[in-house]
C-alpha cells in the first residue's frame, strides 16, 4: 500500500462515490467537515480528479493553498487515456513519496462513468 491516508470532504457526492475506493487503497480515510485552517496539517499532497482539465474556483483555491505550502499536486483527467493516467499517478506517488492525500473533485464528476473505470484501475 503506497498511501497511508486519504482525506475527503464529508457530505459531498464525489466523496460518497469514492469512499469505498479510498478505504481499499489507504490505511485510513478521514472525512473533513469543512476547510478549517488546520485541515491541511493532515495531508502532504493533493490529488484532483477532473474532466477535460476543468477546475472550478473551489478546487483552484485549494490547489493554490497547496502550491503555497509546497505540497505536491497531481491531476487525473478521467476523460483522458486510462493507462497514461494510471502510470503518471504511480510515478507521481513514487517521486513525491506522498502518503497522506487530500482527494477532491467537482461534484458533477461523480456522475461521469469514467470515474468508475479509473477507480477500478487504480
Amino acid at each position: 500500500m503506497k498511501v497511508s491516508s486519504i482525506s475527503l470532504f464529508a457530505s459531498t457526492k464525489f466523496s460518497s462515490k469514492i469512499q469505498n475506493w479510498a478505504a481499499k487503497v489507504a490505511g485510513e480515510v478521514h472525512l473533513i467537515s469543512d476547510k478549517t485552517d488546520d485541515f491541511f496539517d493532515h495531508t502532504d499532497s493533493l490529488l484532483i480528479f477532473n474532466q477535460n482539465q476543468d477546475l472550478n474556483q473551489d478546487i483552484l483555491e485549494i490547489k493554490a493553498r497547496c502550491d503555497k505550502q509546497q505540497k505536491p499536486v497531481h491531476k487525473i483527467d478521467i476523460n483522458g487515456t486510462l493507462q497514461v493516467g494510471i502510470t503518471n499517478f504511480d510515478l507521481w506517488l513514487d517521486s513525491t513519496k506522498a502518503k497522506n492525500l487530500l482527494v477532491i473533485a467537482a461534484e458533477e464528476l461523480a456522475d461521469n462513468p469514467n470515474l468508475e473505470r479509473y477507480l477500478d484501475a487504480l
